[in-house]
């Protein structure tokens, strides 16, 4: 018997939607059972901006990770406040084509970072250097 005129893979589909739904919810209530449960995956209203987007790459009472701009992926970049795929990209083609960055200020030689956006972002940044004893 077909279930209400279903394909077999609709059938699935709904099924596999339905078990999503139930485990989903059932994690919903074990955490509001279980406040302590998982703290670095719960969203405070102080991560979030006006717009609903994340804030910050760290939470309330954690250490602040710091990016280093001369290591960093294109991803990693992104986790900065204000800078998105385009952004990250820019910066990360900057650091090939020009060479590392010597300080955190040159980034704003990057297009599209100017002074308010890098006040955002410079209490995350770093630049390590490269070999140990190097004097930078």
């Amino acid at each position: 018997m077909r279930f209400l005129n279903f394909t077999p893979q609709e059938t699935r589909a709904i099924l596999f939607l339905l078990i999503a739904l139930l485990v989903g919810s059932g994690i919903v209530l074990y955490q509001r059972s279980h406040p302590g449960f998982a703290p670095e995956l719960k969203l405070h209203k102080s991560d979030v901006d006006s717009l609903g987007e994340i804030k910050y790459i760290s939470g309330p009472g954690q250490e602040r990770k710091l990016i280093d701009l001369n290591r960093a992926t294109a991803a990693e970049l992104q986790l900065l406040p204000g800078v998105g795929p385009a952004l990250s990209r820019r910066i990360v083609e900057h650091r090939e084509t020009r060479g590392e960055f010597v300080k955190i200020e040159d980034v704003m030689q990057v297009s599209g970072i100017g002074p308010r956006t890098f006040e955002a972002i410079r209490g995350y940044l770093t630049i390590q250097n490269q070999t140990e004893g190097s004097d930078r």
